[in-house]
């Protein structure tokens, strides 16, 4: 067994009701003044302003209005420490909303525009805590060092970065998925998916990632599709949550690969949500990856002992199914994209090379536009 570095930082709050844990880690910390990052449309739910009346300390409410928010609208939401005392910035919400914390509390403490600090760790710290509650379950926001912004003058999506960004605590609080609708819950949990098998297959995998990536995959796998049909059920709920924040941890130790990279261009081009975006790629990577020998996907549906090429087959088929039954797509045509994009498409995807270099085939150019003209001709 080779040499490794696993890495895994926070503190955990799992379960029905854990949201309550944050009056004590208030407490603990002796905070005063802290500030919600909070996505819009869960200001006014009853689950959430009764959670809120229940934190009596002075807070601050920053709306996350934006569903892939940019640096534009980072530096529209800045809070300087010249104006607000804060302890602490607390992100309830999805993705954006956790990553829109992230990046705020970094501004509170440096003063350059918040494109200065677009890649890793370029900031100064020491920067206030950030404390992730999320309502989706799969982004990994909760548990990883990044926060992901579009430049709207470039046209990329690239984040700021840093250590000092990864939430010191996380609340995963099952109940506070239920508000999430049917459509943020499967691309979520796609995301999730996107991150375990590509964690699990990338070069710079371990031991230990692997096997945080086959618990979170297959936990999600065989129960996202019950979850689209019952969505109020909190065991499912919190079965998901749990799958996702696994393969969150797996992302963390193993990094991406051209499912996840290819998703950027889409996302910022085509407007389409991150985790569908991925989804979209993923199991067409992955059937490029057994075509060319990769077999070892039949050890992340525990299936080793059988037939490897077999099994790893079994694992894209079953993914072509449960994506045709929860309604991934697989035509990119309908968003837009069209013959004479795919060249600029392709740009924009390889700016990403480190995560298409984690890949285990060669990955580059060509394999892009060959999938790329598969989803264009939804063959």
């Amino acid at each position: 067994m080779k040499e490794f570095q696993f890495i895994f930082k926070g503190n955990i709050f799992f379960g029905n009701g854990s949201r309550k844990q944050l009056k004590n880690i208030i407490s603990d910390n002796n905070y005063k003044n802290v500030c919600f990052i909070i996505d819009q449309g869960l200001i006014n739910l009853r689950i959430i302003e009764e959670f809120l009346n229940t934190i009596s300390i002075h807070k601050i409410i920053v709306k996350c209005d934006i569903s892939e928010p940019t640096y534009d609208k980072l530096e529209e939401k800045r809070i300087s420490h010249s104006d607000q005392i804060i302890d602490a910035f607390i992100g309830i919400g999805g993705g954006s909303a956790l990553d829109m914390a992230k990046a705020l509390s970094v501004l509170y403490s440096n003063e350059k525009p918040a494109l200065s600090y677009r890649g890793f760790n370029l900031f100064d710290g020491p920067i206030k805590p950030i404390i992730a509650m999320p309502t989706t379950a799969g982004t990994g926001s909760e548990i990883t060092p990044n926060a992901s912004f579009i430049d709207s003058n470039e046209k990329k999506k690239m984040g700021i970065n840093g250590e000092l960004i990864r939430p010191a605590y996380a609340i995963l609080d099952p109940e506070l998925t239920l508000s999430c609708p049917l459509k943020p819950t499967i691309s979520a949990a796609v995301d999730s998916l996107v991150h375990s098998s590509e964690a699990f297959a990338a070069k710079k995998t371990n031991p230990m990632a692997k096997f945080f990536a086959i618990e979170g995959f297959n936990i999600v796998f065989d129960n996202l599709y019950d979850l689209t049909n019952d969505l109020e059920n909190i065991e499912l709920r919190g079965k998901i949550m749990y799958g996702a924040f696994l393969s969150g941890i797996a992302l963390m130790n193993s990094g991406t690969g051209p499912a996840a990279a290819m998703s950027y261009p889409l996302g910022v081009h085509y407007g389409v949500p991150h985790g569908i975006g991925g989804g979209i790629f993923l199991p067409h990577v992955i059937e490029y990856n057994i075509s060319n020998g990769f077999f070892e996907y039949a050890h992340l549906m525990n299936s080793a002992h059988k037939n490897k090429k077999e099994s790893s087959f079994n694992l894209v088929e079953s993914m072509f199914k449960l994506w045709h039954d929860i309604d991934v797509p697989q035509d990119l045509t309908k968003f837009g994209l069209t013959n004479d994009k795919i060249e600029f498409f392709i740009k924009d995807t390889m700016d990403l090379k480190p995560a298409l270099d984690q890949n285990p085939i060669s990955f580059y150019e060509n394999e892009i536009e060959l999938i790329l003209n598969k989803l264009m001709t939804n063959k």
